[in-house]
């Protein structure tokens, strides 16, 4: 089913993040969640996530589902190499070759035996995108993924993201319109310019 949101208010520190938020995230399509900074979005998909609780609302259609996500933040363990990253969040039988298969579809080959804290900011970009996507989730929430990559690896990974999240619920924060048309995404758009700052669906 859809996830929808209905009524949705946050407050921190008694200021104001939104109030009565309404929006629908279509099931099994990319969702592109877009507005200006600060307006919310991030805490919006950290309630979703279960992360931070609404002060009032409901959110309907992610109980009992299984969520994958990238943060703004790569959050890896930093110790750890690539591989090992993401056979944390694999089905055990899924083995080392198939991971490093995926890595190389998104251009990212040179990383064996390194722990992600000596990767640059585009390779753990890239490892916490290809996490997301091989585990076990119905619904896939990535807030601003794709930020950093230059042009022509954007377009690569993009299409991985679409390949990979096929049939799957996906919501991607993003500022940028050449990502939705690249991920043929669903739009919903935060207004500034409605008094109850109502989400619609572009």
């Amino acid at each position: 089913m859809d996830i929808k949101i209905s009524n949705l208010s946050k407050q921190f520190d008694q200021k104001e993040i939104f109030q009565n938020i309404n929006m629908t995230f279509h099931e099994g399509k990319i969702n592109c969640f877009m507005g200006p900074s600060g307006i919310g979005k991030t805490t919006l998909i950290h309630i979703l996530l279960g992360l931070t609780e609404s002060d009032s609302g409901e959110v309907q259609g992610i109980q009992g589902k299984r969520i994958s996500a990238v943060f703004q933040e790569d959050r890896l363990i930093e110790h750890l190499d690539a591989v090992k990253n993401i056979k944390l969040v694999c089905e055990k039988a899924v083995p080392k070759s198939i991971i490093e298969q995926e890595l190389a579809k998104v251009n990212l080959t040179d990383y064996q035996d390194k722990p992600v804290k000596n990767l640059s900011g585009g390779m753990r970009r890239r490892v916490a995108i290809v996490r997301a996507m091989l585990a076990v989730s119905d619904i896939i929430i990535m807030d601003e993924p794709f930020k950093g990559l230059d042009d022509v690896l954007k377009k690569r990974v993009i299409e991985y993201v679409k390949q990979k999240s096929e049939g799957k619920t996906v919501i991607v924060i993003t500022h940028d319109g050449e990502e939705v048309r690249l991920l043929d995404a669903n739009v919903v758009l935060l207004d500034r310019n409605t008094e109850e700052q109502i989400l619609t669906i572009m």
